[in-house]
């Protein structure tokens, strides 16, 4: 039995209805996996990460997509593992990126909201995004913060803040979803000192996306014979 079918047999008790595969792909990044379902298979595709990995924390997460993609909710200690490694993860990843803007930021952070305890994960830029603005990966244990948050030092404490929490709360789940932003870590991101800091970082991001040239879109090239049949 294959360690797809076997997810399947012990979380609904039933042989599935379909073929299931499993695949391990590069492009997968960090310990993560999707899965998809047609008429005939449920694939499982896994972050090559997983092929060393013990065989009840690769059920585990087959097991908890499996969960998602039928829309159903049940418990498996395979599931409890899975969240249980990823968690114990961010404490194990190396730490070998910094910034010196970014390692500021987050020693200014540290010292007035987390007494200073807080262990410094990998700190790395992002793009130009004025929707992505910052994530905290636990596999890797790396706070990523937007370029656009670069010359505002603020403005760059307080998404810091917000990915800190992240990195001291971790989170909770249920057998088909984890939840990042608990009762307890929306207490602690009140404790910001600036109550408005919301409000200038929605006005700092209209301004921003307000300044960005315009992409012009360029009429299609259509060939001679569409154009002699005047086709669109």
């Amino acid at each position: 039995m294959s360690l797809g079918q076997q997810a399947y047999v012990e979380l609904y008790g039933k042989e599935p209805d379909r073929e299931i595969e499993v695949k391990y792909h590069g492009r997968i990044t960090g310990y993560n996996a999707t899965v998809r379902k047609t008429a005939r298979t449920v694939t499982f595709r896994l972050s090559r990460k997983f092929e060393d990995m013990e065989p009840e924390i690769q059920v585990g997460v087959m097991q908890f997509l499996l969960n998602k993609l039928n829309k159903t909710k049940h418990h498996s200690d395979k599931i409890d593992m899975y969240h249980g490694f990823l968690k114990k993860m961010s404490d194990l990843a190396p730490v070998t990126m910094s910034d010196p803007v970014l390692e500021a930021s987050f020693q200014r952070v540290n010292d007035i909201y987390f007494a200073g305890i807080l262990s410094q994960p990998n700190l790395v830029w992002g793009r130009q995004s004025t929707t992505l603005l910052g994530t905290y990966t636990y596999a890797t244990d790396t706070i990523l913060i937007s370029q656009v948050l670069r010359d505002d030092e603020h403005l760059l404490d307080y998404v810091m803040h917000h990915e800190m929490l992240h990195k001291k709360h971790k989170f909770n789940h249920s057998s088909s979803r984890t939840h990042s932003h608990t009762k307890e870590f929306r207490t602690d991101e009140a404790k910001f000192d600036d109550p408005r800091a919301e409000e200038k970082l929605r006005v700092f991001l209209r301004t921003r996306r307000s300044e960005a040239p315009r992409k012009v879109r360029r009429p299609v090239r259509r060939s001679i014979v569409q154009r002699l049949l005047g086709w669109a």
